[in-house]
């Protein structure tokens, strides 16, 4: 028997988002996942704006996703403009962006709990240890960025403030006391992970798809040729009233659809053969977090942070080069583009989220899975649907 079901409103995901699904004999043959969300027109917004209050207009977009937007957006500009940025800022943006992929990493086991843990006091047990390592994740934030959300120290050309070496010592003797536990936390959620497997009976390759990857680094990011992205509009993709309804729009990279993410940044720079699905996901993500407390031990303890950190050069440019910033977002690789003209202001902003990359993929994913375990491939890719519908 053949069906047509339409699901709005996927809890346990970040924004208002559906499921549009084709199910033969309760197995999905074909199935879309897509935004709802309102679009808030942020790139039109900020259009004729000087291009110094990009960082702080983008990071509005999300509460969750909030430094990998300035930190694009200040990347964007000052590759439009030329600026170089001093090295000691490079490297802070990065330790504040592996702060938000542990801070991020770790909401979604929050989120996710109630389906790994089934006895409450297990759950709670392991919320718990969780929110001792987001608390040290933001304190890193607050400290280097100078706020938990929408840092204003991140700015056009670099940091606005120095780090003081105790400060950045008592960093370094936090991530010591903090590192153990998330590696234990690691460990209990992969356990807890293999064991909800086995109690919805899920092969390990459960979600798989044979798509491409993609990203520009394992923890920072590089620019790419922008002229490698397109874009397709629902109108383009779909002929039933899903094209009205939809508010995101599905990027392509060389006209291929392509996962980002954790698992992307894994086979791409790690040589990870991966086996496919969403289980290895999960503990890929969770990896991730464990990776990147050492790159930020690393980081602060090869140099000292109390330098001139802003290049305060006013960015302009001519009207038509664009500068491309890349940040690898908890979710994937996160892009804005700008323009700007001679007055230093924004002429043309484009924005790629992770999660508009991801929901083709989330869709392909669905294909061939019974119809009652939709929502375990949806929640596996943590997706933003508030930044996809910026």
């Amino acid at each position: 028997m053949r069906k047509i079901i339409k699901l709005e409103g996927i809890p346990l995901t970040e924004g208002h988002s559906g499921l549009y699904l084709d199910v033969v004999n309760g197995i999905v043959k074909k199935g879309y996942y897509y935004a709802l969300v309102p679009i808030r027109g942020f790139e039109t917004l900020l259009l004729d704006k000087e291009a110094v209050i990009a960082p702080v207009i983008t990071t509005r977009i999300c509460g969750l996703c909030q430094i990998t937007h300035s930190i694009a957006s200040a990347r964007a500009v000052e590759a439009a403009a030329g600026i170089d940025v001093p090295l000691e800022a490079e490297l802070l943006r990065e330790v504040l962006g592996l702060a938000v992929r542990i801070y991020n990493n770790l909401l979604h086991q929050i989120v996710i709990s109630e389906d790994i843990f089934p006895k409450r006091e297990d759950r709670f047990a392991f919320i718990r240890k969780v929110q001792r390592i987001r608390k040290f994740t933001g304190e890193v934030l607050e400290s280097i960025g100078g706020e938990i959300i929408h840092s204003p120290n991140i700015k056009v050309g670099g940091i606005s403030e120095p780090l003081e070496d105790f400060v950045r010592e008592k960093i370094l003797e936090s991530c010591q006391e903090v590192k153990p536990l998330l590696k234990q936390t690691f460990e209990e959620f992969r356990e807890s992970i293999n064991r909800f497997w086995l109690r919805e009976n899920l092969e390990e390759d459960f979600g798989k798809h044979d798509l491409s990857f993609f990203a520009t680094d394992k923890f920072y990011g590089k620019s790419i040729d922008k002229s490698k992205i397109e874009f397709k509009y629902p109108q383009e993709l779909f002929h039933s009233s899903l094209k009205r309804e939809i508010t995101n729009l599905f990027p392509y990279v060389d006209g291929k659809i392509v996962e980002t993410g954790p698992r992307a940044r894994k086979v791409l720079f790690d040589n990870y053969k991966p086996i496919g699905g969403v289980k290895e996901l999960h503990i890929l993500r969770a990896l991730e977090s464990v990776e990147a407390i050492e790159r930020i031990e690393e980081i602060l303890s090869s140099r000292s942070f109390e330098v001139e950190m802003w290049n305060r050069t006013f960015p302009t440019s001519d009207g038509e080069t664009p500068g491309v910033g890349v940040h690898e977002a908890p979710r994937g690789t996160n892009i804005h583009i700008v323009k700007l003209d001679k007055r230093g202001r924004i002429v043309y902003y484009k924005i790629i989220v992770p999660t508009e990359f991801n929901f083709m993929v989330i869709s392909k994913a669905l294909e061939g899975i019974p119809v009652s375990k939709v929502e375990i491939v949806v929640r596996a890719y943590d997706p933003c649907t508030v930044c996809a519908a910026h």
